[in-house]
């Protein structure tokens, strides 16, 4: 906090911090002589005392005519700043991450001097164009205008500004789950020159429904799959484990943790470029990715009627609405795809 600090007879507000391990402060007037006016005013500036050590300066009302304290200069590089190390000890790395990435196209856009108040809804339309330009996908422009709209909100609560401009999500229509069907996952498992280590690893995320990185962070105990609450899903979870399936998930995390994945910056990347590859190869829809691994896992549960409530524990849902997605398309077009789970389902 903030102390008090008398100069010739004046009281100063002094605020100190240490950035690499240097202190640094800053000194706010408080305009007075009298000790009992220099507290109520360090009270104030304890208020926006956060804000004053990333660099903020303020117009407190001793110091100008305004009624109240207002931003004296606030750009959108202190915004971020400030916004990112407020959320840095209460959301998850990746969450972190994804806002990061958000924040420095925000920032690409308008430049680090631009006033947090001047960002207008013209601003936002255009930093859309820019985002369209540079070539992201509706989804991944939603990501960040969600980013950029929870900053915003953050500082009018803070009354740091007046309004938050307009930031519209884009409409994205609805379209059925992408998956693999058994005829191409067939053919990538007969891939010469795919090393049965990567088809193994694609047979366990298929018969799994795991999220990329989810084996990562997992632990296997007898036949189960432990997902700890770190995960996208915010909840633990596990997944029951076939012989074949355990040996696969001990052979993957060696490879994590001791063999070539242990040399990799990020092993999720490796596997989803490698999937990309074989699916190239085998002249499947570009649509379909190593996320489609996933979808594949629901469709298959469900056409094997595996209750639906069932599935959503297995995949993580935090809502049933989301696993209801992959029920509310045509199931039995699907089966088509999966002719050996049709001709099983008729014994």
């Amino acid at each position: 906090m903030a102390t008090l600090k008398q100069r010739r007879g004046k009281w100063y507000a002094r605020v100190r911090w240490y950035e690499q391990g240097k202190q640094k402060g800053k000194q706010v007037p408080l305009r007075t002589h009298s000790r009992e006016t220099a507290i109520e005013r360090l009270f104030e500036v304890n208020k926006f005392e956060s804000y004053i050590k990333s660099g903020m300066g303020f117009n407190f009302p001793w110091l100008s005519e305004e009624s109240h304290t207002k931003v004296k200069h606030f750009t959108v590089k202190n915004a971020a700043d400030q916004w990112m190390k407020e959320r840095q000890y209460r959301c998850r790395p990746n969450t972190l991450k994804t806002n990061e990435k958000g924040l420095d196209y925000f920032l690409e856009f308008l430049g680090n001097t631009t006033p947090l108040n001047a960002i207008s809804n013209k601003s936002i339309s255009l930093y859309i164009r820019y985002l369209d330009k540079i070539g992201l996908s509706d989804t991944s422009i939603n990501i960040h205008l969600r980013t950029i709209k929870a900053m915003f909100n953050y500082y009018l609560k803070l009354d740091v500004i007046n309004k938050v401009p307009l930031i519209e999500q884009r409409r994205i229509d609805k379209r059925d789950p992408i998956y693999i069907t058994d005829g191409e996952f067939e053919s990538i498992m007969k891939l010469e020159w795919l090393d049965i280590f990567y088809k193994n690893v694609f047979l366990l995320y298929r018969d799994t429904g795991m999220r990329l990185r989810e084996p990562f962070m997992a632990s296997l105990n007898e036949k189960w799959i432990d997902i700890p609450p770190e995960s996208k899903s915010h909840s633990g979870r596990s997944i029951e484990l076939s012989s074949e399936l355990q040996s696969i998930f001990t052979e993957l995390k060696f490879w994590l943790d001791k063999g070539y994945g242990s040399e990799l910056k990020d092993p999720g990347h490796h596997f989803s470029k490698k999937f990309k590859k074989a699916l190239k190869e085998i002249g499947a829809d570009s649509s379909k990715k190593f996320h489609s691994l996933r979808h594949t896992y629901a469709v298959r549960c469900l056409i094997r009627k595996v209750p639906i409530y069932e599935v959503k524990l297995n995949m993580g849902h935090s809502s049933i609405d989301t696993t209801e997605h992959y029920a509310k398309m045509n199931l039995k077009r699907a089966e088509q795809d999966f002719p050996g789970l049709r001709d099983s389902s008729k014994r």
